[in-house]
């Protein structure tokens, strides 16, 4: 069986190389440049909060492939001053939250921008009247669904 290292290219090297010298903590606020992905515009900024941190991440990493601007802020302070003083399109708001803490932000989020739209990831289909969401993405589908749910909410450019 032939190792993934040992099926790379020598031409490959370089590229993969210059990813990983290029690692930055600060790359979460960034959207990912890379060769063939589309540009990022207006309506593509997404606000991604969840208390798994890895899972938050790895959703976020999705949504950049997919053409998306993602931050994905550390902690719910630092969400609350990302809602309050950055611009974002949607906000996207994880299951893996306290019910306290998703309704905090989805007030804030209301409150800052009133026309974007919030997405819950959730367990089940069942309607939160507490935080109202705009569109709903069950956990257990994946990130197809997320991305679904934005792409029903945000108006095209």
């Amino acid at each position: 069986m032939i190792s993934f290292f040992q099926s790379l290219s020598d031409s490959s090297l370089p590229s993969i190389l210059a990813c990983l010298s290029n690692h930055n903590p600060e790359r979460r606020k960034q959207p990912l440049e890379a060769p063939g992905l589309r540009k990022r515009k207006a309506g593509n900024r997404v606000l991604v909060v969840g208390r798994q941190r890895e899972l938050a991440l790895y959703r976020a990493e999705f949504l950049r492939l997919a053409g998306y601007s993602v931050d994905t802020p550390e902690d719910v302070d630092e969400a609350l001053r990302v809602i309050k003083n950055d611009g974002f399109d949607a906000i996207v708001l994880s299951y893996t939250l306290p019910t306290e803490t998703v309704q905090q932000l989805a007030e804030s989020a209301r409150e800052h921008c009133p026309d974007c739209p919030v997405v819950a990831i959730a367990d089940t289909k069942r309607f939160d009247r507490l935080i109202s969401p705009d569109a709903i993405a069950l956990a257990k589908d994946g990130p197809e669904a997320l991305l679904s749910a934005l792409k029903r909410v945000l108006r095209p450019n």
